[in-house]
């Protein structure tokens, strides 16, 4: 599919909003899609579509407490607090390539267990967190990083 194609689709199931903070929604508006990787807005269309069910990235627009589930700016809190505890922060947040969220009625571990199974359907290789300290998060991670070793579906513990 082209970037437009995907756009396009995706524009079915989000809006911008849903996937940005509300600072970059507030500076791009509409055209806040420009800073997701196309591969990864790809990704995020297929899990949509093949579950077929709602997500949750970010839901500060209706007032709600998630503004850091897909993009995140360099005033984004939680880079903000890597960066002034003079940490490293290479998420895929910061350069559109990840995403965060939850599936209306399923759990996380499920959805993670379709992006496994249906690995073939993905353009490109994807990372899963799967677990924090070596318990698992209630929510899904994804990103498309690059790592040549990584298998098509990698899962990673933080």
């Amino acid at each position: 599919m082209t970037r437009i194609e995907i756009l396009s689709d995706l524009s079915n199931y989000f809006k911008v909003h849903e996937l940005v903070g509300r600072r970059t929604y507030e500076t791009l508006g509409e055209d806040a899609w420009q800073v997701f990787d196309t591969d990864t807005l790809h990704c995020l269309l297929i899990m949509r579509k093949g579950i077929n069910k709602p997500f949750s990235i970010n839901n500060w627009f209706w007032g709600g407490q998630f503004s850091q589930r897909g993009f995140r700016s360099n005033i984004s809190q939680i880079v903000k607090d890597k960066t002034l505890a003079n940490k490293i922060y290479l998420s895929g947040h910061p350069i559109g390539k990840a995403f965060d969220f939850q599936v209306t009625g399923v759990d996380a571990e499920l959805v993670r267990n379709w992006i496994e199974a249906h690995a073939s359907l993905f353009p490109c290789k994807i990372r899963l967190e799967w677990r924090k300290n070596g318990v698992p998060i209630s929510w899904v991670h994804f990103d498309t990083k690059y790592k040549e070793s990584n298998p098509k579906i990698y899962k990673f513990d933080v």
